[in-house]
Order: structure tokens, then C-alpha cells, then sequence
């Protein structure tokens, strides 16, 4: 009898199944994320490197920490909202509440100055065409170009690319290109002389990684990949000053 029932149970459940499985996926995107950390992982992993040695310690912090508050005033804008984003979607919801405004402005630059925003090309990569071409685009259709310059850094000559060409003569006050000398932006700088400069990979991602540090302590400013896509107005953020840390290459 046992049998006979589970299978008669199997031949109704099966295809049940089957069915909300195809349903679900078709009307739902599953996110699956599972963890696991050791509690002392802080302490064992990061604590012990020179560099970050006690920089958990409050006594640390320098009172100079919030330079944009002591400079700028009080925020208007803040970075997180404060809850939980589980899903991508999310933080397009919560930043289209975040509106422009022309106080936004207000101390970041002096008459006729511009905020820079910064990217990079490696010239002996791939050649710059089309697809990097989008990025640009989302900058100029989003971004205030009277009061921002956009500079593409490169370890090349690229005046001579007609796509780029083509929106300097556009842009001529909010488009820039110029060639990157990354010992002259690490002097004064605690990578002065470092081997960590002559680093140079195939995806050009640890030396990309150094040079937007690098151009962003020289020049200060905002840097966008140039696998980006801006799809707000960024002014509210620019009253901030922060670097986040999305990986980490063991050092």
C-alpha cells in the first residue's frame, strides 16, 4: 500500500512542482547569499597589518576625520539611507529621492572652477571605441556640465581617436584627455618610489586602482570606471569626502 500511495503522492507532486518552479523563476529573480565569518576575523586579519594597527581604536580618529563638515558646514545629503538595500533595484528607489539643488554647489568650488571627474583608458588594452563611448554619454546627459569637467586619463596619445574627437570639439570646456605620469602623482605621497608603481596586469586593475588613488589625493574630485553608466545628477554627494573599499588584493 505504502508504495502505491507515495506514488501516487510523487505523480501529482513532480509535476506540481515542476510547474511553480517554472512559474517562480519566470515572475521572480532569485538572490541566494550565504556567509561565513570567523568572530574574530577583524582582529586576527586586520589589526596585525601595520598600516591599519589600531585604526579601530577611537583615540585613532583624527578630529579632522569629517573634513567636509569643518569646511563645507553641516551635510544636506547623506551617503546610505540608513536601511537595509537587499535588492539592486532598491537603491535606484532611494536615490531617485535624493534631489539636486543648486545649494548642492554651495563652497565646493570658487567662480569659474569646475569639480573633476575622473577616469582612465589603457591605450594598450583595447582600443577606445563605441562601448567605452557610453560612458561619456551618461556623464554629459546627466551631470552639470557648467560646473563639472570630465578628464580622461590615459597611458597614451588618444587626441587622435575620432569618437573622442568628436566631444572635445562638443565640449571643449567640460572634456579633457590627458597622459597619466604616476611617478610624478606619487611624489610626496607614501608610494613615492613604491614597486607597487611599475605594477602593470592584463586587466589593468591594480594599476587602475592605484592611479585613481593617486589622482584623487593630487586633484580631489570624483572617479567614475569607465565601465560605468551615471544615471543621476551626483552634486549631492559631492559634499562628501570618502573612499570606499570594494576589494581587496592582500595588502
Amino acid at each position: 500500500m505504502m508504495p502505491r500511495k507515495l506514488f501516487a503522492f510523487l505523480k501529482v507532486a513532480i509535476p506540481v512542482t515542476v510547474i511553480l518552479l517554472i512559474v517562480g523563476f519566470t515572475m521572480y529573480e532569485p538572490h541566494f547569499e550565504l556567509s561565513f565569518y570567523e568572530r574574530a576575523w577583524v582582529k586576527n586579519e586586520l589589526e596585525p597589518i601595520t598600516s591599519l594597527k589600531g585604526c579601530f581604536d577611537p583615540a585613532y580618529v583624527s578630529r579632522m576625520y569629517n573634513v567636509s563638515e569643518n569646511v563645507y558646514g553641516r551635510k544636506r545629503t547623506e551617503v546610505h539611507s540608513g536601511l537595509a538595500m537587499r535588492m539592486g533595484i532598491d537603491c535606484y528607489d532611494f536615490s531617485g529621492t535624493v534631489k539636486p539643488s543648486k545649494s548642492d554647489w554651495d563652497g565646493l568650488i570658487e567662480d569659474g572652477g569646475r569639480v573633476s571627474y575622473h577616469t582612465y583608458w589603457r591605450v594598450d588594452l583595447a582600443p577606445f571605441t563605441e562601448r567605452q563611448e557610453w560612458m561619456l554619454k551618461s556623464y554629459f546627459a546627466t551631470q552639470d556640465i557648467q560646473r563639472t569637467k570630465l578628464i580622461l586619463w590615459s597611458n597614451g596619445d588618444l587626441s587622435g581617436n575620432p569618437v573622442l574627437q568628436m566631444w572635445l570639439k562638443r565640449f571643449p570646456n567640460a572634456f579633457e584627455l590627458k597622459i597619466v605620469d604616476i611617478k610624478a602623482l606619487s611624489r610626496g605621497t607614501v608610494l613615492e618610489d613604491s614597486p607597487m608603481l611599475h605594477l602593470n596586469d592584463k586587466k589593468a586593475w591594480v594599476d587602475g586602482d592605484l592611479i585613481r588613488l593617486l589622482l584623487l589625493w593630487q586633484y580631489g574630485g570624483l572617479w567614475v570606471d569607465m565601465d560605468s553608466l551615471l544615471t543621476r545628477d551626483m552634486s549631492p554627494l559631492l559634499e562628501h569626502e570618502f573612499v570606499t573599499q570594494w576589494d581587496c588584493y592582500g595588502s
